[in-house]
This record gives C-alpha cells, sequence and structure tokens, in this order.
C-alpha cells in the first residue's frame, strides 16, 4: 500500500452522477473505452470507473446486473489490449454482494474493484464487512470517513464526509483486511461534502488532518510506503 504516490492509478470517465448509468448508456463505454487508451498514454495501470450512482440504480438486481455485463464485459478485451485495469467503483450503486457478483461473473483479471470505505454505509451495510468481501478484488481505493447526521438514513446528505479516523468507518481493521489480503495500490483520500462541524475549518485542514491519520495508522500496520 502507498498513500503518497500516484503513478499507477488512473481516474477516468463515467464518474459523476452517472457513470455507465447502471448499464443502460453505451454512449458512455465508448467513451470508456477512448479513455483506457488515455490513460496507458499517461502511463496509468488502473483506471477507476462507475457503474452508475444511487440516482441511477434500477430496482430489479437481474435487470442491473445484465446491463452492466453487456457493458463491461466486452471492455475486458479493451483494458488487455492498454495493459490498463478497470478499478469499478462502489459509488452507492451496488451492494458488496451484487459487487462481488458482477466481479466474478465477468471474472477478468482486468476488471476489479475500486473500494470506497464509505459509500456503502451509506446504503446501510457494514463497511467491515464490505472490506472482507471486496478486498480480494480491491485495485484502487477511496479511503472516506462519514459521520451519521439525524434524519433519513438512506439520504446521502445524511451520511457527510469527516476527517479520516474522526467518523463511524472502522478505517484501521479496514485498512487491516486490505493488508492481508496484498492490496499493495495507492490509498486515495477522498472527502466528498463535510460534515457541518468540519466545513468552518476548510476543506485543507481537513485534508491535512486526514493524511495526518493515514500517515500514522501506515506506520502502525507496517505497511509498505
Amino acid at each position: 500500500m502507498r498513500w503518497t504516490r500516484g503513478d499507477s492509478h488512473g481516474f477516468g470517465p463515467g464518474g459523476h452522477p452517472n457513470g455507465l448509468g447502471s448499464g443502460t448508456d453505451p454512449e458512455a463505454a465508448k467513451d470508456l473505452a477512448k479513455h483506457l487508451r488515455i490513460a496507458r498514454r499517461l502511463g496509468a495501470n488502473v483506471m477507476r470507473i462507475c457503474g452508475g450512482g444511487r440516482r441511477t440504480r434500477p430496482p430489479s438486481w437481474a435487470e442491473h446486473k445484465r446491463g452492466l455485463v453487456d457493458l463491461i464485459g466486452p471492455l475486458v478485451d479493451r483494458a488487455e489490449e492498454q495493459g490498463v485495469v478497470m478499478a469499478i467503483e462502489n459509488h452507492v450503486d451496488l451492494l458488496a454482494d451484487e459487487m462481488v457478483e458482477l466481479i466474478t461473473t465477468i471474472d477478468s483479471p482486468w476488471l476489479g474493484v475500486c473500494f470506497d470505505t464509505a459509500n456503502n454505509a451509506r446504503m446501510l451495510e457494514d463497511s467491515v464487512i464490505v472490506a472482507r468481501k471486496l478486498a480480494p478484488f480491491t485495485r484502487a481505493t477511496h479511503i472516506k470517513d462519514v459521520a451519521r447526521l439525524e434524519g433519513d438514513s438512506r439520504s446521502f446528505a445524511s451520511w457527510p464526509s469527516v476527517p479520516l479516523g474522526r467518523g463511524q468507518i472502522d478505517l484501521p481493521a479496514i485498512l487491516t483486511i486490505l493488508r492481508d489480503a496484498g492490496f499493495e495500490g495507492l490509498l486515495a483520500l477522498e472527502i466528498d461534502y463535510l460534515a457541518p462541524e468540519y466545513a468552518d475549518q476548510g476543506e485543507d485542514a481537513a485534508v491535512g488532518a486526514s493524511i495526518s491519520w493515514l500517515r500514522d495508522q501506515v506506520a502502525a500496520l507496517e505497511l509498505p510506503r
């Protein structure tokens, strides 16, 4: 694991907010194929992608899975040609078991997971259990912590970001799980929107505190830097 260098990680298309439209947007898949070539030219060997988001998730998992397999399946050959692994994020659109089913159905070394440590908490799943399920497939990360506000627990607004180590995500346990699974990629900090008590201090302060916390965790777990 590394928390500093980013030379093996690329951020690609299909990010916010809709990605591949949860399997309904073939034009986005064409754009993704183009960005695989760009990632290769940039020297990245992993490119984060998104299947969709909370707004595009269909009610039927069978329909959802079929659409994603139809769009992503043909792209693994393009990924292999470019030598770039596609890492699909758990983007508040896929439960952990659904992600595992998608990855194992396509079954290619050129498709893995960009594991966001907090997003499945927003789907009311236990983040440590999610980590155990996704760690074997993880090729990239978004290391994020969130707090729980009052209100609708299924509302995105109820789960704002906080500096690492100050929220409800058991990040030390998750980092240990990633280490034990052999993850050697980048620990990429993500803050999407700050909880009110941290917003006044500003994002730079939250980033600084988070990086300091992550350095200490890397040292405590004796992770390679």
